[in-house]
């Protein structure tokens, strides 16, 4: 689990421990140039007591917490005043204000998740995705909604991509595959317990999966056969909408797609416009404006 999701979750905190992680995730980057003793003085607690929280969600110490924090925030010294994913605009701001705030909360959000591409395992994935017949993805809420669009963009091309919606279907789905199948898992936190209940069965199944989640050791990234990271600076509670997660998720899922659909660039073009004009709703010729 993430430290900034065991932050969230408080689980078996006391009640410093818990003044602590919140001090924690209100100031976020601005922790990272805390030592212990100053960490210890805005929080009214003690040094003891912060190791002692360091050590509860399983670090060695204060120094490993500010290492490991710092990459699940994609922390950059020399960029260190960056738009905060989760309030990305203030109550005060004007439309025009809010415009550029998420522009550049946007053009942050993907160089982050660039950042945290392996070239290598991006190809193994599309390599992968491009041999088999069909694609099941599992996912809920956001997750969901982003694996909705990159099914419709595979659907135009050709490409078969499964998914479930309804309550229970997608606990089916995983049970009834097999090593034929490749699976591909989408979770921000990688700590949904039915997700990972699904990952399980699809690992006893022999299915490959591809899993797209956070950065930080949480349950899920240890049943991806494939894992791409998302951007991770979003919290899971305490925010205004998922804008960081969704635009990661969405962003690496059209790299996918883009990648497969290059693979027979030729075709795939000639194919779309060709469909497009014979059955788009807006073309003049479509069987929908006879009726």
């Amino acid at each position: 689990m993430s430290i900034m999701t065991q932050l969230e979750f408080e689980l078996n905190f006391t009640q410093s421990e818990k003044e602590i992680a919140h001090y924690i995730l209100d100031h976020g980057e601005g922790v990272l140039s805390m030592s212990v003793k100053e960490l210890a003085h805005h929080t009214y607690s003690s040094p003891a007591t912060i190791v002692r929280l360091c050590k509860k969600i399983g670090l060695t110490g204060y120094n490993d917490f500010k290492i490991k924090y710092s990459a699940e925030l994609q922390y950059d010294l020399h960029h260190s005043n960056r738009i905060d994913v989760n309030f990305p605009f203030d109550k005060d701001d004007s439309s025009k204000m809010i415009c550029h705030k998420l522009e550049t909360m946007s053009q942050e959000v993907i160089a982050d998740t660039i950042q945290l591409i392996d070239f290598d395992v991006l190809d193994m994935i599309v390599d992968m995705i491009y041999k088999y017949p069909s694609l099941d993805i599992y996912g809920y809420g956001n997750s969901m909604l982003a694996a909705m669009s990159f099914q419709h963009k595979m659907m135009r091309i050709g490409r078969d991509v499964n998914m479930r919606i309804l309550q229970g279907e997608q606990g089916f789905l995983s049970y009834n595959s097999n090593k034929n199948h490749l699976a591909m898992i989408i979770s921000y936190s990688g700590e949904t317990k039915q997700l990972i209940q699904i990952a399980q069965t699809l690992k006893e199944k022999q299915t490959p999966i591809i899993v797209l989640t956070s950065i930080g050791d949480n349950h899920l990234s240890h049943y991806a056969t494939y894992l791409l990271n998302i951007g991770s600076r979003e919290k899971i509670f305490t925010k205004i909408a998922p804008f960081s997660s969704q635009l990661s998720m969405e962003y690496l899922l059209n790299i996918i797609f883009s990648c497969i659909f290059q693979k027979d660039y030729d075709k795939n073009v000639s194919n779309k416009i060709s469909y497009d004009k014979r059955y788009d709703i807006r073309h003049p010729d479509s069987p929908v404006n006879d009726e």
